[in-house]
């Protein structure tokens, strides 16, 4: 390989001494991350590394080094592996349009399997929108980047028209779940529960992205606004494909219920049974058989329309039916398709069609039925009709079809994706030069994964490292990191708190403490651009973020103590306090266990404190007091304390003149004067609302 990239970049025009500097520089970079460089044969693997040691990436005075030469080497790495990939034939499509000197800015095709992964509120799921619009409409995502109005709507015109879709992994997500199951159904005839095959959300959408072949593809004068639609069976595919092959061939379609018996003659169900009866069958009207014969011979009608379905979810052909019915003699004997009509195939589908595109649900185990308005969707089989395939594919948007797999570290990935994993490398995927396939268990179907899809997976790095990712997962994916971003708060500010600041430097106690996987993500604070309340702030902390810095560090206090600041500031803006309860009062002075040297308590009072969030910042700051109401209108003496409201309305608790920890105090003054702890929604008030409930109080008890 450094032969080769040295001869390409000697062909671009540079000397023979720029092209060994360039190979020594990829060399250093491959020592510096750890990866052989060298071993990289595809543009979506190198591309991250790409971006880390390019303008802005995490490596960038690495890249830098030597007035950038490690910088430009691996780019012009990229451009090398570029040229080779048009210069296979079987490649993977891209939309680069060829292999541009570095000196120009160069568009790069999205990975065909990313991941983004980080820690929680980072933004992961939110960004799956930019990345799928990059894949499937580049120029409306840069168009309206930063509209996210617009973008959102544009992602859910692909939704709807399944060029999208979205799947959660967790613990009982299963190859059924993604690949294929089998699914039980009653059968009609024997009335017995009868498994067949069904489709995972994998298989689906690398089945709608496959490419289809129209072998018949007509545009008939045909209002089907009137026309009565039926699903037809035509044979199991798996052992009676030859029937569905016949009737292609020979425009008709068959029944095989009937035992060869000749229907002519029937006007009636009546006449139906009679039939059955004198071959030596003994059925009554509710008996499957007479209903499927009923709806071939006497129901179907010159001019109705036949959808025939392959399996419950697809379909491969559409016609209509042009004569009256027939019986056509087997040679077989066991060969019971002897029920015939003529038909005129409009549109036939190699491979199959998903039936989505003209259903609102999936067919239904029986032979033959009728197609309800409320099942079968008239305008869109309108379109599929009275358009061409072509202008139709046109229509219907890219070629391109894009997974989402949110959580995807939570599923058992060996479990999940089985012998598939291989078949998702770029180089397997059909139409690679090294391209495989696979029997499927239950199906007995081949199966490939066509180029054309992209799989986006985002992972929580707090709930699995990635050094403990599998392996096989790891090769596969472009890992994209989505660290979290305080200057996406710079400006917002909340009483005198710069939320940014806050966040960063909670960050960097957490990666000092832990490490930076399970640092909190940006997202959790988004809310204060539209709310810069210390309410909303309140409520962030209390039910968010010391949640989950209780789950970060298994409810160690004196850790979560030290991310807050709170070792370091006055007990009144602690959010955690180590309880007045002693061991000694809980188990008594001669007890031996292993416990804790203490309890910890959280301090309520302290989530409407300004100074509790600025002393996480710095322990020394604190707000610029607020006036103190007048005593007459929010000051009053109770219990032995002194209570305040002041104009920011905070409350504060004094006694003997020394400030104290105000809820414990307000909840015993609570109960002392008969008010409620809870709100009219039944949650817990905050510090500024009971402190006001029981200052109403109070003066009413004083007066």
């Amino acid at each position: 390989m450094r032969k080769n990239f040295r001869e390409f970049v000697t062909g671009t025009g540079k000397q023979e001494k720029t092209a060994k500097e360039y190979t020594r520089f990829i060399e250093h970079l491959s020592e510096h991350s750890k990866i052989d460089i060298f071993a990289i044969n595809m543009p979506d693997v190198l591309m991250p590394l790409v971006e880390r040691y390019g303008s802005g990436g995490d490596d960038y005075a690495e890249g830098n080094i030597y007035h950038g030469g490690p910088r430009a080497a691996i780019k012009q790495y990229l451009a090398f592996l570029q040229s080779r990939t048009f210069s296979n034939p079987f490649a993977a499509q891209s939309t680069i349009p060829s292999a541009a000197p570095m000196t120009t800015p160069t568009l790069v095709r999205p990975p065909l399997n990313q991941i983004l992964y980080g820690p929680p509120g980072t933004g992961k799921t939110h960004s799956t929108i930019d990345e799928t619009l990059a894949i499937l409409d580049p120029s409306f995502l840069e168009q309206h980047r930063g509209d996210r109005g617009a973008l959102r709507a544009r992602f859910q015109e692909f939704e709807a028209s399944n060029h999208v879709r979205f799947v959660t992994f967790h613990q009982s997500f299963s190859y059924e779940d993604f690949v294929e199951g089998l699914r039980a159904d009653p059968d009609e005839a024997t009335r017995q529960l009868k498994f067949f095959p069904v489709d995972g959300v994998f298989k689906a959408i690398c089945e709608d992205a496959t490419a289809r072949k129209v072998v018949v593809d007509e545009v008939p004068d045909v209002d089907v606004s009137g026309n009565t639609i039926w699903k037809m069976s035509l044979g199991n595919r798996s052992e009676e494909n030859y029937v569905y092959e016949e009737c292609i061939e020979h425009d008709r379609i068959l029944l095989g219920w009937g035992h060869g018996i000749d229907f002519s003659a029937v006007k009636d169900k009546a006449d139906i049974i009679r039939l059955f009866a004198q071959n030596g069958t003994v059925y009554t009207t509710a008996d499957y058989p007479v209903t499927a014969v009923n709806a071939f011979v006497l129901g179907m009608g010159v001019g109705d329309l036949v959808v025939v379905a392959d399996g419950n979810s697809k379909f491969r052909a559409i016609g209509q039916i042009t004569g009256r019915y027939e019986h056509l003699p087997r040679e077989e004997a066991e060969d019971e398709f002897s029920q015939s009509r003529a038909v005129r195939w409009l549109k036939v589908f190699a491979p199959s069609t998903s039936c989505n595109v003209i259903m609102t649900k999936n067919f239904m185990m029986k032979a033959i039925y009728r197609l309800g308005a409320e099942v079968i969707d008239r305008e869109k089989l309108r379109d599929l009709l009275s358009t061409k395939a072509i202008a139709l594919h046109t229509q219907q948007g890219p070629d391109a079809r894009v997974l989402i797999i949110d959580e995807i570290n939570r599923g058992n990935i060996s479990r999940i994706f089985g012998e598939l994993i291989t078949l998702i490398e770029p180089s397997k995927r059909a139409g690679g030069g090294e391209a495989l396939s696979v029997t499927l268990p239950y199906s007995k179907e081949s199966f490939s994964v066509p180029s054309n899809l992209y799989l986006i997976g985002t992972m929580n790095t707090s709930d699995r490292s990635l050094s403990g990712l599998d392996i096989a997962l790891r090769r596969r994916f472009v890992f994209k990191e989505m660290p979290p971003r305080p200057e996406l708060l710079a400006g917002i500010v909340v009483e005198g708190v710069a939320i940014d600041q806050l966040l960063s430097v909670m960050n960097l106690r957490i990666e000092a403490l832990l490490d930076r996987e399970h640092c909190l993500g940006h997202a959790y604070f988004l809310p204060l651009k539209d709310e810069p309340s210390i309410e909303r702030l309140a409520r962030i902390f209390e039910q968010q973020i010391v949640p989950l810095l209780k789950e970060y560090f298994f409810e160690d206090w004196n850790r979560i103590r030290w991310v807050l600041n709170d070792h370091r500031k006055a007990p009144v803006n602690c959010f955690v306090l180590p309880s007045s309860v002693s061991i000694s009062t809980l188990f008594g002075d001669d007890f031996e266990g292993r416990v804790q040297e203490k309890t910890w308590i959280v301090n309520d009072d302290a989530f409407d404190r300004v100074d509790a969030y600025l002393g996480i910042i710095e322990h020394t700051k604190s707000a610029v007091k607020a006036a103190a109401l007048s005593a007459s209108e929010a000051s009053i003496e109770f219990g032995g304390f002194r209570l305040e409201r002041w104009t920011d309305k905070t409350i504060k608790v004094y006694q003997n003149g020394v400030e104290q920890v105000a809820m414990p105090i307000l909840k015993k003054l609570a109960d002392q004067l008969g008010v409620n702890h809870l709100n009219p929604q039944g949650g817990q008030h905050n510090t500024r609302q009971l402190g006001a409930h029981v200052m109403a109080a109070a003066k009413q008890a004083v007066n």
